[in-house]
């Protein structure tokens, strides 16, 4: 009798321990479903209901917090900021009291690793670099305390492949926060850990976001970047932001239509919560009519990107465009109107640099024909329209031409050449750059490295391909530097593969 009872206070304590433990992994669950379709109200509810049931559990604060991180990434709003810390020191409370009591709880260290990675990532968007680089060392520290315990909680690979991926492009004027804090950097083996937890953790759908993300933006390998988005997609299918980022790796891929499609989509959902995702919807629906030479559509929704972004970001391209948009439509009254704006965008992102950069050109001379010319056959190559680029160029060698524009002509021909297999000339022509230093526009000297490397490896003259393959990457410091820099790392891994 007296074992019976034993039996029963034991199975008892086990009940009393594990239920609630159960209890809070469906409410989590369901909470997250609605978070990640963006019903971010009804997400919050369901996080409020674990602090009412389990308020010395740190997974509600956790969750809460979680939500106002996305939602001040989404409108930069200093209120989800101050609620986001908030409820992240709430969480942070819980955890190190029961990690006293549970020191080999392995999810308590990884949510604690999750905390600190928001704390990163909120500080940094908040211009706060070190406390950034100190945070990002006390997440990693909790996601290798986490594989300590638990070596298959896989989960944990995806913090330690974002921070090793991320720690790869820190600018060389921080570099010294990285030896302080000696934090890893990577990219191959950070790479490699995202796949892992996504291949066998649970929380796939945030490291196939990060991985549709790494390889449209970084390695330009855009076929790998449509499984992932694919699959997050048919999971979430209301959420704005998986669908924006489908929709950007379209049309660098070139497939505008399939692109402007997908952004449809962004706009009829319209999420009120986060309104820079429907702001840069416009933004990106007005770079596929630009890129389409459709200058009135292109203009249209510029303009309404402008009148509801609640970022600088892309404000200075946007009005670059659109002052490009209303010259083709001979209205220069607007153009100079737009290409002051343009001068106002966030000049830490390259777009923005570089339309700043060519305003100041163009509000000191004149865009002549021969510009707009170049920029209506710089859009055929955008659109994949390679034919009508390439015959539109060679009708643009017998102009006279100053030396800027002879080096598009020619990078612009090589492209065209290339993606019409005629590799031979395509290198030919590009030759012909090599001797040249332009005044503007110092991006065509990478390119054309580039654009030759890739008609040498479409010939099988693999050695050729990584000689002028290293002579882009070493001459790539200047506009459109990431694009040029997830093609380079698109051909190395082509290359490595052979």
């Amino acid at each position: 009798m007296k074992t019976s009872k034993i039996f029963l206070f034991v199975l008892f304590l086990l009940i009393t321990y594990y239920l609630p433990a159960q209890d809070i992994q469906s409410l989590v669950q369901q909470g997250m479903n609605k978070a990640y379709n963006m019903e971010l109200d009804a997400a919050e509810k369901i996080f409020n209901k674990i602090i009412d049931k389990y308020p010395d559990h740190p997974y509600g604060y956790y969750h809460i917090a979680q939500l106002h991180f996305w939602l001040y990434l989404g409108t930069r709003d200093p209120g989800e900021y101050q609620v986001f810390f908030k409820f992240a020191e709430f969480a942070e409370e819980k955890i190190e009291k029961l990690l006293d009591k549970e020191p080999e709880n392995y999810r308590l260290e990884y949510v604690a690793g999750n905390l600190a990675s928001y704390k990163a990532m909120a500080h940094a968007t908040n211009d706060a670099s070190v406390d950034a680089f100190w945070a990002s060392k006390k997440a990693v520290n909790h996601f290798e305390r986490t594989l300590e315990l638990n070596p298959k909680f896989y989960n944990a690979y995806l913090g330690l492949g974002l921070f090793d991926y991320a720690m790869s492009f820190v600018p060389d004027f921080l570099k010294w926060a990285v030896n302080l804090t000696g934090l890893p950097s990577d990219k191959e083996r950070g790479l490699k850990f995202i796949r892992k937890a996504y291949t066998k953790g649970t929380e796939i759908t945030e490291a196939g976001f990060h991985l549709s993300k790494i390889y449209t933006d970084y390695l330009a390998d855009y076929d790998s970047s449509y499984i992932y988005s694919r699959v997050i997609i048919a999971k979430h299918p209301k959420n704005t932001l998986f669908h924006y980022q489908y929709a950007v790796s379209l049309i660098k891929d070139k497939k505008l239509d399939q692109a402007n499609d997908v952004l449809n989509t962004v706009l009829r959902l319209d999420n009120k919560k986060i309104p820079q995702i429907t702001a840069l919807a416009h933004f990106r629906k007005g770079e596929i009519f630009f890129k389409k030479n459709q200058f009135n559509s292109a203009i249209r929704q510029f303009e309404k990107f402008l009148d509801t972004s609640r970022e600088l970001d892309l404000t200075g391209i946007a009005s670059y465009y659109t002052a490009i948009s209303y010259r083709f439509l001979d209205n220069k009254i607007e153009c100079e109107k737009y290409l002051t704006l343009a001068r106002g965008g966030n000049q830490d992102i390259f777009e923005d640099s570089y339309a700043k950069e060519k305003s100041e050109l163009y509000t000191q001379t004149e865009i002549t024909p021969i510009d707009l010319k170049l920029i209506k056959i710089k859009n055929y190559l955008d659109s994949g329209r390679y034919k009508t680029a390439y015959d539109s160029l060679s009708a643009l060698q017998s102009v006279d031409l100053n030396n800027n524009q002879e080096m598009m002509v020619y990078t612009f021909l090589g492209e065209a050449a290339l993606h019409l297999k005629k590799y031979d000339e395509a290198i030919t022509i590009l030759e012909q750059n090599l001797d040249r230093e332009p005044v503007n526009d110092k991006w065509l000297i990478p390119q054309s490295f580039l654009l030759m490397a890739q008609s040498e490896y479409a010939l099988g003259h693999y050695e050729d391909a990584k000689r002028y393959l290293d002579e882009a990457e070493d001459e790539n410091s200047y506009e459109y530097k990431d694009f040029i820099q997830s093609l380079i790392e698109s051909l190395k891994r082509q290359i490595g593969n052979k």
